[in-house]
C-alpha cells in the first residue's frame, strides 16, 4: 500500500487503518485524515463488504456531524451548509450592509460551505471574515494547489500592472490595430538595419497628420474625426491605447487609493512592489471584437449574433405569439417612418386575425419601401420568426440604482430572423423603461439614438451575464451539490468518483469571489450599475432558477430556441449527419470518424446558433458517457432506488443545499432519472461554464462592446448630433479607472491555469484501480468518450471554415470556440521541473473545457 501526503505545507497528523481479518487486504479502506486516500475500490452501499460497512458509515456521520464552536485547523474536513451571511461589512457604516442571502421567501439562494469564522459582534446573524482573503478555512481536498494560488495572484497583479499602470513615456501612440504597423511598413521597402528610430518618428509623424483628417464611418459605428489637433481624442482611440506596448511607471496616487479598497492588499503590495522595482515593459492582446475591425462590434447585426455566440447566449428567447405586442409596436413605429398617412388600421393588441395580416400584405406587396425593414418586420409576424431579450425585471430595481453617477433603464429588445435556417438576429427595436415613465421605444431608424440605446442593452446584459448566468447559475447552485456529495457519497460510492473531477477547486474559488469580487464595496459592486443590489438583484432571479432546466435541452426548449424532434427512430451516424449540419459532408468522410448513436431530441430554431449547436454535441457525449458509466453499477431501477446514500445525497441537495427552491428537481427513482441529474450537474461545471466565462476578454476585454455602466441617460434628439457625439459616447461610458480595472478583471477571468484537468483527459480510475471486473468496462467507455469528443472538435472545426455561417463568425471575425473541447491540449505538469517548459499563458482565446469550475 502506498501512502502519498499532497498537502505540501502540512504533516501528516494521524493514520487509522481499520478492516477485518475476514475480509482481504485489497478491500481495506485507508483514511488519511490531512491527504487525499489512495487505492479506494467502488461499491454500491448493499454490495459493500461486511469488513468495511461500519466504517464506510462512521465516516460519513463524522463528516456529517455538527462542528462545536471553535478554531478550525487547516487539517479538519468540515463540511457544512451556511447562508450568505459573510457579503457585508455593517462595523464600516450603513454603505457596507448587506441582506443576508438564504433562509428567506424574500432573499433566497443557494447555500455557500461554512467557513467556521466568529460572528460579528454587534451583529451575531453575520459571519465575520477573515483577516485575510487568503487566509481562511477550506476543506484541505477542496484547496487548490499552492501553485495554482500563486499563479492566479500572479495573473492577477500582472493584469492590474497591464492596464492599470500609467505609461512613463508620452510619445503618440502608433495605430493600435497592428501594433508592428510602421515597422513592418518601413521594413517591407528597406533592409531592416537601414531604418533608425528617427525615420520611424518620421513615418509615425505622417500617420498622426493623416489621422488628424475627418473620417467617415465605414463601419456602422460613430464616425471618427479629429479635425483639429486642439480637440480631444476620440475616446476609441483612447481605450484602444489602453492595450499597447508601453513602459510603465508607479500607480497615480488616485488610482492607488482605490485599488486599496479593491483588491487585496497582498495583490496591491505586489503591484506597487513590482513597479517600484524598475520600469515595467508591457504588451496587451487585443481583444477578440476589435482584432480585425475596430468597429465590428458596432454593426447591428454584430449586436445580435453576440446573443448567440457571445459571452451571454443563455438569455436570448422566442417570442411568443401571445405576446406579439412589443413587435407591432416596432412595425407601427417604423410605417410612421414610411409613410404615416398610409398606416393600416389594425388594433395594437396580440389577436391580430389572418385576413389582416392579408391586407397587410397586399399594402407592403403594393409600396416601394424607403424603410426595406418593414417588409421583414412583416415576415417575423407571420413566420413567428421574433425574438426578444428582456431585461425588464430590472425596473423594480432602478429607483435604488440609479443615481450616484449610474443612468440606466431597463430593456427589452426584439430581433427578427430571416427566413434561412442560419439567419443571423437582425435587431429592431429597444424599449426602454424607467419606474413611472411610459416605455421609450426605439428603432435603426433613430440612428444616433439607437446607437446610444444598444449601449444600455449591452449594459444590462453584461450585469445579467456576471450575477446570474455566470456566477449564480455555475458557480452558487453547484456549492450545494459539492457540500452533499462530501457528507453523504462516500469515497467508494461510483458516483462520487464520477463527480469528483468535476468540483476540482470550485469551493475554493467561491470562497475567494465572495471575498474579493462579491463582497460589499468589491470589484463587482464598483464595476456593475447595480451595485450595491447587485447580489440583492442575483437572489431575486434566483427564484426563477430551476435544476431541470439547466439541462441544455430543456433550456433550449423553455426558451423556444429549440423544439422537440419528432423522429421514427433513433439513427445512428456520424453527429453532424444526424444534426444535417451542411459541413457534416466533410466532417464524416473516412472511416475513422467516431460513429455513435444521438440523442436527437431536440430540432434547433435557428440552426446557426454556435453555443447550442456545439453545446447539444457536447451534452450528448457527457450523456452517453454517464450513462454507459452508471451502467455498470446500476443494473435496474430498483438498483436506484435502494442506494440509500443516492437517496440521501439527492435529499440534502433539495432540502439543505438549495432549501429556498422548492420546484424544478427530479425524482431520483429510475436510472434515466440518475442520468439526467448526473448529466446535468456535469454541463454545468464544464461546458455550460466554459461558454459564459472563458469568451470574458474577447468581447468583455473591449469596454464599448459590454459596458458594465453608463453614466448617462438617452439625450433628446435635438440635443445631440455628429459634432458632440463622442464627447457625449465618453461622458456616458465608464471612467477610466472603471474601463481598465474591468479589462484586468476579464483578463485575468479568462485564462487557463496551467495545472487545469480538461473534459475527457482523465478517467475516474486513472490515479485508483477500480473492482478488476469493471476497470476494463470502465476504461472502454472513457475511451469512447474521449472519442466523441475528438469528433465534436473536428465537427466544429469543419463547421468554423463554414463562412456563410455568419453567427460563427460575424463582422469581427471571431470563430467560435468556446466549446472547442480541445482534447490535445497537454496534461498538466507532474513535476515543478515540467512545469517550466509549459506553453507560455499568452494566448487566452477561449479554448478548451475545464471538467470544472475552478477559475
Amino acid at each position: 500500500m502506498t501512502l502519498k501526503n499532497t498537502l505540501s505545507k502540512e504533516n501528516l497528523r494521524s493514520i487509522a487503518v481499520l478492516g477485518s481479518p475476514f475480509v482481504p487486504l485489497d478491500y481495506l479502506l485507508l483514511f488519511v485524515f490531512t491527504a487525499k486516500t489512495t487505492r479506494i475500490q467502488l461499491y454500491l452501499p448493499k454490495e459493500t463488504p461486511q469488513g468495511l460497512v461500519e466504517l464506510r458509515k462512521k465516516e460519513l456521520q463524522k463528516l456529517q456531524a455538527s462542528r462545536p464552536k471553535g478554531e478550525w485547523h487547516l487539517w479538519d474536513r468540515i463540511y457544512d451548509y451556511d447562508v450568505y451571511n459573510n457579503l457585508g461589512d455593517p462595523k464600516n457604516g450603513r454603505l457596507y450592509d448587506r441582506p443576508v442571502l438564504g433562509g428567506s421567501t424574500k432573499f433566497p439562494y443557494p447555500r455557500r460551505l461554512k467557513m467556521g469564522h466568529p460572528n460579528c459582534q454587534h451583529d451575531h446573524s453575520r459571519e465575520s471574515g477573515p483577516a485575510s482573503c487568503f487566509q481562511f478555512y477550506v476543506p484541505p481536498d477542496e484547496r487548490m494547489s499552492d501553485e495554482k494560488l500563486q499563479e492566479l495572484k500572479n495573473n492577477f497583479v500582472e493584469a492590474l500592472i497591464r492596464f492599470l499602470a500609467p505609461e512613463s513615456t508620452l510619445p503618440h501612440l502608433s495605430d493600435r490595430e497592428c501594433p508592428d504597423f510602421v515597422t513592418k511598413v518601413a521594413h517591407f521597402f528597406v533592409p531592416k538595419a537601414a531604418i533608425s528610430k528617427k525615420d520611424v518618428r518620421f513615418i509615425r509623424s505622417i500617420i498622426d497628420f493623416c489621422r488628424k483628417l475627418k473620417l467617415p464611418s465605414s463601419h456602422g459605428g460613430p464616425s471618427r474625426s479629429v479635425s483639429d489637433p486642439s480637440e480631444e481624442q476620440d475616446i476609441f482611440e483612447d481605450i484602444i491605447g489602453f492595450y499597447a506596448d508601453k513602459e510603465v511607471e508607479e500607480l497615480d496616487d488616485s488610482d492607488k487609493q482605490r485599488l486599496e479598497k479593491l483588491v487585496p492588499k497582498e495583490i496591491l503590495n505586489q503591484v506597487v512592489a513590482t513597479l517600484a522595482l524598475k520600469r515595467q515593459h508591457v504588451s496587451a492582446q487585443l481583444p477578440s471584437i476589435v482584432a480585425e475591425d475596430k468597429f465590428a462590434w458596432a454593426e447591428d447585426k454584430e449586436f445580435g449574433r453576440q446573443m448567440l455566440a457571445g459571452t451571454n447566449p443563455v438569455r436570448i428567447r422566442h417570442l411568443k405569439r401571445e405576446e406579439l405586442l412589443p413587435l407591432y409596436e416596432v412595425f407601427y413605429k417604423m410605417w410612421n417612418y414610411e409613410s404615416p398617412e398610409d398606416k393600416p388600421e389594425v388594433q395594437l393588441d396580440n389577436k391580430i386575425n389572418q385576413s389582416q395580416l392579408q391586407n397587410l400584405k397586399k399594402v407592403l406587396q403594393g409600396k416601394k419601401h424607403k424603410q426595406p425593414q418593414l417588409l421583414d418586420v412583416y415576415l417575423a409576424v407571420v413566420n413567428e420568426r421574433a425574438f426578444i431579450l428582456d431585461h425588464h425585471y430590472l425596473e423594480q430595481f432602478l429607483t435604488m440604482i440609479n443615481g450616484k453617477g449610474v443612468c440606466a433603464y431597463a430593456t427589452r429588445t426584439i430581433l427578427i430572423a430571416t427566413g434561412s435556417s442560419s439567419a443571423t438576429l437582425q435587431p429592431v427595436g429597444i424599449e426602454l423603461s424607467l419606474p413611472g415613465d411610459s416605455p421609450r421605444l426605439v428603432l435603426p431608424q433613430d440612428t444616433l439614438l439607437w446607437e446610444f440605446a444598444k449601449f444600455h442593452v449591452a449594459s444590462n446584459d453584461a450585469a445579467y451575464h456576471q450575477l446570474v448566468s455566470h456566477w449564480l447559475h455555475t458557480h452558487a447552485v453547484v456549492e450545494p451539490f459539492i457540500i452533499a456529495t462530501r457528507r453523504r457519497l462516500s469515497v467508494m460510492h461510483p458516483i462520487h468518483r464520477l463527480l469528483d473531477p468535476h468540483f476540482k477547486d470550485t469551493l475554493h474559488i467561491n470562497a475567494l469571489a465572495r471575498a474579493i469580487f462579491l463582497n460589499a464595496g468589491g470589484i463587482l459592486e464598483t464595476l456593475l450599475f447595480t451595485g450595491e443590489y447587485s447580489m440583492e438583484l442575483s437572489s431575486h432571479l434566483y427564484k426563477e432558477w430551476r435544476f431541470d432546466k439547466q439541462a441544455l435541452p430543456e433550456d433550449l426548449l423553455e426558451r423556444g430556441m429549440a423544439k422537440l424532434r419528432v423522429r421514427d427512430e433513433v439513427v445512428s451516424g456520424p453527429m453532424e449527419q444526424v444534426e444535417r449540419d451542411k459541413s457534416s459532408n466533410k466532417a464524416a468522410t473516412g472511416a475513422e470518424q467516431k460513429m455513435f448513436e444521438v440523442d436527437a431530441e431536440v430540432e434547433l430554431v435557428l440552426e446557426d446558433y454556435p453555443y447550442a449547436k456545439d453545446g447539444i454535441e457536447i451534452w450528448t457525449a457527457i450523456e452517453t458517457w454517464v450513462t454507459g458509466y452508471c451502467n455498470v453499477f446500476y443494473l435496474n431501477d430498483n438498483d436506484v432506488k435502494e442506494d440509500e446514500e443516492i437517496q440521501e445525497w439527492w435529499n440534502e441537495i433539495k432540502t439543505r443545499g438549495h432549501e429556498d427552491r422548492k420546484e424544478g428537481w427530479y425524482d431520483i427513482n429510475t436510472f434515466e432519472s440518475l442520468v439526467k441529474a448526473l448529466t446535468t450537474l456535469i454541463w454545468i461545471t464544464s461546458g455550460l461554464h466554459a461558454a459564459v466565462n472563458f469568451g470574458q476578454y474577447g468581447y468583455g476585454g473591449w469596454p464599448p462592446n459590454r459596458p458594465m455602466l453608463l453614466r448617462k441617460f438617452l439625450p433628446n434628439e435635438e440635443d445631440i448630433n455628429e459634432e458632440n457625439i463622442l464627447k457625449f459616447v465618453e461622458e456616458m461610458l465608464p471612467d477610466k479607472f472603471q474601463m481598465k480595472l474591468a479589462i484586468a478583471v476579464m483578463d485575468l477571468l479568462s485564462r487557463h491555469t496551467s495545472n487545469e484537468v480538461y473534459l475527457g483527459q482523465t478517467s475516474p480510475q486513472k490515479e485508483r484501480q477500480l473492482i478488476e471486473d469493471h476497470e476494463s468496462i470502465i476504461q472502454k467507455k472513457f475511451k469512447e468518450f474521449r472519442e466523441n469528443l475528438e469528433a465534436i472538435e473536428r465537427n466544429i472545426k469543419e463547421r468554423n471554415k463554414e463562412y456563410n455561417l455568419m453567427n460563427r463568425w460575424g463582422f469581427a471575425k471571431i470563430p467560435y470556440k468556446l466549446l472547442y473541447p480541445d482534447t490535445s491540449k497537454p496534461m498538466p505538469p507532474i513535476s515543478k521541473e515540467k512545469r517550466k517548459h509549459q506553453p507560455e499563458k499568452k494566448d487566452i482565446n477561449e479554448r478548451g473545457i475545464p471538467n470544472s469550475i475552478s477559475i
